[in-house]
């Protein structure tokens, strides 16, 4: 494990200021392509060196929202989650 010189916080507002890769699959955050072809999106999450895999989903929305509850869980305030419209 790499040992950080730098606060949670600012480690995790660094993250959020990375430009995101071309080759992204999905728009959001923690949501990346599964193999399963009747739940195309996988939501996962990555934190101090451990994975972990939350589930494949149909909805990339559903993909995203289950990544947002479990990085709030699992990180806590500090946490990047993505912005998700609203229903309405």
């Amino acid at each position: 494990m790499v040992k950080r010189l730098m606060s949670d916080k600012d480690y995790y507002l660094s993250q959020a200021n990375r430009p995101l890769p071309a080759n992204k699959f999905s728009q959001y955050r923690g949501v990346q392509k599964s193999n399963n072809p009747k739940k195309p999106y996988r939501a996962a999450l990555r934190h101090k060196g451990q994975v972990f895999n939350l589930g494949n989903f149909a909805d990339e929305v559903e993909a995203a929202r289950v990544y947002n509850k479990a990085a709030l869980a699992i990180i806590g305030d500090y946490a990047l989650i993505n912005e998700i419209p609203s229903d309405d």
